[in-house]
């Protein structure tokens, strides 16, 4: 997958902007503040995903414009497309002349992985970040999975309501078996689904890890489940955390909320055996996350038989030279936008593009 052409206008601070990339790498630098990071997100909207800056569309219409447009033109191993994105108030889309009912109907029409500073809170920061990059990278590639996630979620409210309640209703009790019915089922999917996907990411984001940090470190990944099952099979999964969500009743129905399941479970991220998010160096957190990211877009590749797009935002800062060299000169299989703020940066690219943002306008 290779974007040829993008087209911006009064999107964030920027006026107009037109853009060729290279099909390898484009790295994309500029004084903090200048709309580097506009490019990328604006790139970023035709996976039919929001923003992974904001949740609302108005914010990325220019101030004192009406409207925001931007349109792309990128090409498959089968085809050329061309969609543009319209937004105003909320966004609207349309691929090769047809108009689409809603954005997200661009979800497995175009692929693309985006690292930015944000990311850094898998690592650094608590389980409900690794849980919702894993929901994500999931649901990119098996609209299913965001359906089952949806679904659990809807139950874990349910029974949530019923157990706040139950002090003043006591008939509500009556209910519980039932919910923890239909929640072990639904948690069951969740969670195989999670268990098989990280798999996956352990190879994948183990390797390229080995790549960035020049052979020298080991990267693990992990899932850790709260439901504790003997095998990976489903039946066994949902038996378990039935069994589970029955031993911890007491405990539930004192703090009003279900303490077991797939929305209280965690992802294990180690380097050289120890834990990433307690005693990895900031470079090394940052290398991993980016590991998790690449990881994940080499998993779209193997499914979808399409490189995802690369976004790499700010990706530079506190990484060593090897690690950079990695970044800037490893990965020219793919399409991969690097933002970046320090011009020497530039300076170690074999091959590719560089374009200068200022002031919202590309200078090549």
């Amino acid at each position: 997958m290779r974007v040829n052409e993008i087209k911006i206008e009064n999107f964030r601070n920027i006026d107009f902007m037109g853009v060729f990339p290279d099909k390898g790498i484009n790295v994309i630098y500029g004084r903090n503040g200048q709309g580097k990071t506009n490019l990328l997100e604006a790139i970023w909207l035709f996976t039919g995903c929001k923003s992974f800056r904001t949740s609302r569309d108005s914010e990325l219409v220019r101030f004192n414009s009406e409207n925001a447009k931007i349109s792309l033109s990128y090409e498959t191993s089968i085809r050329e497309n061309n969609v543009s994105i319209f937004i105003e108030k909320k966004r609207t889309a349309n691929l090769n002349g047809v108009i689409l009912t809603s954005p997200r109907e661009l979800i497995g029409k175009y692929y693309a992985v985006i690292f930015s500073p944000v990311h850094l809170s898998m690592i650094k920061d608590g389980p409900i970040n690794r849980r919702k990059f894993v929901d994500t990278a999931i649901s990119q590639i098996d609209d299913r999975y965001a359906k089952k996630l949806a679904y659990f979620n809807h139950l874990i409210l349910q029974k949530n309501a019923v157990l706040k309640n139950a002090a003043e209703n006591p008939s509500l009790l009556t209910t519980l078996d039932i919910w923890d019915e239909k929640i072990a089922q639904a948690g069951a999917d969740v969670i195989f689904d999670r268990i098989e996907y990280i798999k996956k990411l352990q190879v994948k984001a183990a390797d390229i890890y080995r790549g960035i940090s020049g052979e020298s470190e080991e990267l693990s990944v992990k899932y850790l489940s709260n439901v504790p099952y003997d095998s990976e099979e489903k039946a066994d999964i949902a038996a378990k955390y039935l069994e589970s969500m029955k031993k911890h009743r007491p405990q539930d129905l004192y703090i009003k909320s279900t303490t077991s399941g797939p929305h209280r479970d965690d992802i294990e991220i180690l380097i050289k055996g120890i834990s990433a998010r307690k005693f990895g160096s900031q470079g090394q957190q940052r290398s991993a996350s980016l590991a998790l990211k690449l990881g994940e877009a080499e998993i779209i590749k193997d499914l979808k038989g399409e490189h995802p797009v690369i976004l790499l935002d700010d990706v530079m800062s506190e990484l060593d030279s090897v690690r950079q060299n990695y970044i800037l000169n490893k990965m020219n299989d793919k399409q991969v936008f690097i933002t970046c703020c320090e011009k020497e940066t530039v300076s170690r690219l074999c091959a590719g593009k560089v374009l200068r943002i200022e002031n919202g306008k590309a200078v090549e």
